[in-house]
């Protein structure tokens, strides 16, 4: 059992320990990002070097994704609980999530067609 426990707890370890890194670092560098920010960026470009998801990481990420709808929950909280400065400000914040919404679309559409432009090849 240790041995399945080992590479896990070592996945868990790393990825606190990345976010506390790229934290610190933002922080002393003064950038405009967040830490956690950085530290995907530098996740993702790990796991394309690495071609791919390590299974003790695969092992802590799973579970994490099956309740990825947990994380919502608060902000749907505070959007009930702010009611009044979402009516205040209605039409710019539609604007904003319209253009937002679009946005991300278009980029995700984007990378879509150039993976499967690289996968039939």
């Amino acid at each position: 059992m240790m041995r399945r426990f080992a590479p896990v707890a070592w996945a868990v370890l790393g990825m606190f320990g990345l976010q506390w890194l790229c934290n610190g670092f933002v922080a002393w560098a003064q950038w405009p990002i967040s830490g956690s920010i950085l530290g995907l960026l530098i996740l993702w470009l790990a796991l394309l070097w690495w071609g791919g998801v390590p299974p003790s990481l695969s092992a802590i990420a799973d579970p994490l994704q099956r309740h990825l709808m947990l994380w919502i929950i608060p902000s749907v909280a505070a959007i009930g609980d702010q009611a009044g400065v979402i009516a205040q400000h209605g039409l710019a914040l539609m604007v904003v999530i319209a253009i937002a919404t679009l946005l991300t679309v278009l980029v995700s559409a984007w990378v879509l067609s150039i993976l499967s432009t690289r996968a039939r090849q």
